[in-house]
């Protein structure tokens, strides 16, 4: 028996909230309803998730993924929202991937015991990467506001 089978909803929240951390990397699935557009046919995918803040209520974390390709399909002025990262300097990433800092993707708690942990990007890597985020254009202010960025 796994301990967050012993674990309800509410204590699998406050496990999280003392155990995560800007910049930790988790791998979870996202839905529609993270802001992750799964493929044609699946209702999922799986995402490394880096960690950027927390909402004041603790139920919600907002993030960046890192995807292995920038999207073809994005106007070159929103290509330049998605930071190289080198798989030589983060061992858990699979290959020479991209973080997409054009939008804030959320995280809830609930899910915690499902999420898989990786590592930490450097703290100079994340004040990069919530640099690129507050530059976005289509980033808001009051949702970057809401997870204390």
């Amino acid at each position: 028996m796994k301990i967050s089978d012993a674990l309800n909803e509410e204590n699998i929240s406050r496990l999280a909230s003392r155990t995560l951390k800007v910049g930790d990397v988790y791998e979870i699935t996202m839905t529609e309803a993270n802001g992750i557009k799964p493929k044609a046919g699946d209702s999922s995918r799986d995402k490394y998730f880096i960690i950027l803040g927390f909402d004041s209520n603790g139920v919600a974390y907002g993030g960046v993924i890192i995807n292995s390709q920038i999207n073809k399909n994005l106007p070159p002025h929103l290509k330049m929202y998605h930071m190289p990262i080198k798989q030589s300097k983060y061992r858990f990433l699979r290959y020479d991937s991209f973080v997409d800092c054009l939008r804030l993707k959320i995280a809830f708690p609930n899910k915690f015991n499902e999420w898989n942990y990786l590592g930490r990007i450097e703290d100079y890597d994340v004040e990069l990467i919530i640099g690129t985020i507050k530059e976005s254009p289509v980033e808001s202010e009051k949702r970057l506001a809401q997870f204390g960025l």
